[in-house]
């Protein structure tokens, strides 16, 4: 979830949603409010020795991902916030119940996105019931970490503005914690307004890569055995999501009528649950049980979609760029300047590429 303190701006436009704005700048500055500095926690003696090698673990890979993958360090995630819960902050995501076209929510300055966030669980809840009431299919997903995408970590603006480390993502594992650092400050390399299967695609390529390159810096050979069992994970996830959204596109377009539809989409989705029960022993290393376990809809498939529709293009283009971070940064900056139309076609043809 990418939040910016955006509410003075938003009291200067007409139609504005006051409320929302209003909850997203309260909690990020109830965030900022309990902010501790990193370092003094290092030098403090009463601090937890579990917690204290979290800490020099998180200064190790920002500093790695700063000089090795060209990513900006700026003054974020040298502060860190303890929470309550095992999330920060509540996303709903919603699709018409025949379309897997995700409804948009547009905001200031980031642009439209397909969820909306809330700090609090009862707002987030309360939004889901409007939306299913009006017929709309509908998830929650929990997010453990989200950024201001650099624009409050630039060294003009006060230390205190800077995005912190947060407990939810340091309550992961090592690995995870690596994989979260990472992907976070990818986020402010290049950050489209309005697409973010771009962005998150984006991010999650650099998280993936930049993961392993940092274990095998460290000599982490276990962990890197792991992070690839991972990914295999991914990819026939993936392949089993791809294959049931092109059934229900196929579905969602024909001239069946809506009751036959409705019976259609609820076997395809049984299938792949079937599918998933059947063929569990396929996946080495992730665990999908809890996801399969949904009354899944066409917006669980779009939460999927989001993160990882264009991660094969980046790898690509990571490979065309010699695998050289700078080059490679810079190849994703001039497609950003494209229009979407034609940035999205440059994507799927370097997925095609590599493919062939």
């Amino acid at each position: 979830m990418k939040i910016l303190l955006i509410l003075v701006c938003c009291l200067l436009l007409a139609g504005c949603d006051l409320s929302y704005y209003w909850q997203a700048t309260r909690g990020h500055l109830d965030l900022l409010q309990r902010k501790q500095e990193i370092q003094s926690l290092l030098l403090d003696n009463t601090t937890d020795p579990e917690l204290r090698k979290k800490f020099q673990l998180l200064s190790e890979v920002r500093r790695f991902a700063s000089t090795k993958l060209n990513l900006p360090s700026g003054n974020g995630y040298k502060s860190y916030v303890e929470l309550p819960n095992s999330y920060v902050s509540v996303l709903v995501s919603a699709a018409p119940p025949f379309s897997l076209n995700p409804k948009q929510w547009c905001y200031l300055i980031i642009g439209c996105q397909s969820y909306r966030g809330y700090f609090d669980i009862a707002d987030a809840e309360q939004l889901a019931n409007e939306l299913r009431e009006n017929g709309f299919d509908v998830s929650l997903s929990y997010a453990s970490a989200y950024s201001t995408l650099g624009y409050l970590n630039q060294s003009w603006l006060p230390d205190y503005f800077s995005d912190p480390v947060l407990s939810t993502f340091l309550q992961r594992t090592d690995r995870v914690l690596i994989a979260t650092l990472i992907h976070e400050m990818a986020h402010q390399v290049v950050y489209i307004a309005g697409d973010t299967s771009f962005n998150e695609s984006y991010a999650t390529f650099v998280e993936q890569e930049g993961t392993l390159q940092y274990l095998r810096a460290s000599n982490l050979e276990d962990e890197m055995v792991q992070i690839r069992q991972n990914y295999e994970d991914r990819l026939l996830f993936r392949s089993w999501i791809d294959e049931t959204v092109k059934e229900l596109n196929d579905l969602y377009g024909s001239s069946l009528d809506e009751d036959k539809k409705r019976l259609q989409k609820q076997l395809i989705f049984e299938k792949l649950k079937q599918r998933y029960q059947q063929n569990q022993s396929q996946f080495q290393f992730l665990n999908y049980s809890q996801w399969f376990a949904q009354d899944l809809n066409n917006s669980h498939l779009l939460g999927v979609k989001r993160y990882h529709n264009f991660v094969p293009a980046f790898e690509e283009l990571f490979k065309s760029a010699e695998r050289n971070w700078k080059d490679f940064h810079t190849k994703v900056e001039e497609l950003a300047q494209l229009p979407k139309e034609d940035r999205d076609k440059s994507l799927n043809q370097l997925i095609l590429s590599k493919v062939n």
